[in-house]
């Protein structure tokens, strides 16, 4: 049975005859909680903490969108409280799904290019296109968790904590250099690096017309690039790549990219059953934060942050 709990009527309405909902309603606290098996946090980010209260509260495990929030405050309290009732949870970065990242992720650990020391992230695109109605939505206004930094750049930082690690510095520069209607940043140039020695740069615009995702992984005796879907190998100057194999064959890049959707939603029923998730944890999630508002800090201050944990 699928409940939809949504304050906007029009809004609750429609998604309840899309899918066909059996139940919905207009507050939380209609709802009781304790009859469900999973919720599914996807309100603005501003509220996140809230609601994962009322869940720990009933006992019932969710999965909930980033960032986790938009401050700190409050962050602890409720992952100490998730600890306590050993209850499931996990945080949707859609990316980690992905089989050419899993994939990644096994090369990195098994040694295949050796010692990674050096990252390089690009991860740029005509938002407007692809949310027309970013104006009117959580991305225009930074208290709800918008912007390139706490809505765009998270998917990358998780990704970087998945692989590299805890990050130890970070240095940043963003601005708002083309979208209008927003109070949000659409660029963002950000330094990080790790408690291994590993450095990352990570670079995101939202206006270019190209779509661009590429994330280049640099060790000692090769190369791992993901471009989209894509996994390129190469241990040589040579001109053509030692490896080469596209995980999503066919499929336009937002075409792979909604279908990740459909795969993390059965990672959490899996989990659900007891079957392992590597799905992003809460302490992945608060680290991954905790990164986001320190690279803000390095461009409010002009200076570069060391992560205090």
């Amino acid at each position: 049975m699928l409940s939809i709990i949504e304050p906007d009527s029009k809004k609750r309405n429609h998604a309840a005859k899309l899918f066909d909902i059996t139940n919905s309603y207009g507050d939380i606290c209609e709802a009781d909680l304790t009859s469900f098996d999973l919720a599914v946090i996807c309100a603005p980010a501003h509220t996140h903490l809230p609601l994962m209260t009322k869940c720990i509260a009933a006992a019932l495990p969710f999965m909930v969108e980033k960032p986790l929030s938009v401050s700190m405050k409050g962050v602890h309290v409720v992952l100490e409280k998730v600890r306590a009732k050993n209850l499931l949870a996990r945080v949707g970065f859609t990316r980690r799904v992905a089989d050419e990242l899993q994939q990644l992720h096994r090369d990195i650990q098994a040694k295949k290019i050796g010692d990674l020391k050096l990252i390089y992230m690009n991860s740029s695109q005509e938002f407007p296109k692809y949310r027309p109605d970013f104006q009117s939505t959580y991305y225009a206004r930074p208290e709800m968790g918008g912007g390139a930094i706490l809505d765009a750049a998270s998917h990358l930082f998780d990704m970087l904590i998945w692989i590299v690690g805890r990050p130890k510095n970070v240095s940043c520069m963003y601005d708002r250099l083309v979208l209008q209607g927003t109070q949000t940043e659409d660029t963002c140039l950000i330094n990080v690096r790790f408690e291994s020695g590993a450095m990352a740069n990570i670079v995101i615009n939202q206006f270019q017309k190209p779509n661009t995702n590429q994330q280049e992984f640099i060790g000692t005796t090769g190369n791992l690039m993901l471009d989209h879907s894509k996994l390129i190998y190469r241990n040589s100057d040579a001109a053509t790549p030692a490896q080469t194999r596209d995980f999503m064959d066919g499929l336009a890049p937002m075409e792979a990219h909604q279908a990740r959707f459909a795969m993390q939603a059965n990672y959490m029923m899996d989990a659900l059953e007891g079957e392992p998730c590597h799905l992003a944890t809460l302490e992945d999630a608060e680290l991954n934060l905790r990164l986001a508002l320190s690279a803000k800090q390095s461009w409010d201050e002009r200076r570069i942050i060391e992560l205090d944990y």
